[in-house]
């Protein structure tokens, strides 16, 4: 496939991931700031959002990854400084 073809593809296939309410695997990776193969890793470890396969695309859907996003949040503890100085 030419470029121009490729291109046109992945947005058709954003197009309609978010008609289904899902990110595409590029998406995820980028919004983790992770590489394709860390994203497949995860999914082998059964770590990261829920997904959903349908034949080679990986779809994660919002709720998953916003739910996902909830379970990383950690809560900043208070240290006095006194003596770290």
């Amino acid at each position: 496939m030419d470029t121009d073809t490729d291109t046109e593809i992945d947005a058709r296939v954003r197009k309609l991931a978010e008609s289904l309410d899902c990110i595409t695997e590029e998406d995820f990776c980028l919004l983790a700031g992770i590489l394709p193969s860390t994203g497949e890793a995860w999914r082998k470890r059964g770590q990261g959002p829920a997904f959903v396969r349908m034949g080679n695309r990986y779809l994660y859907p919002r709720t998953s990854v916003a739910e996902y996003l909830q379970g990383l949040i950690r809560e900043r503890t208070p240290i006095a400084a006194k003596g770290l100085l």
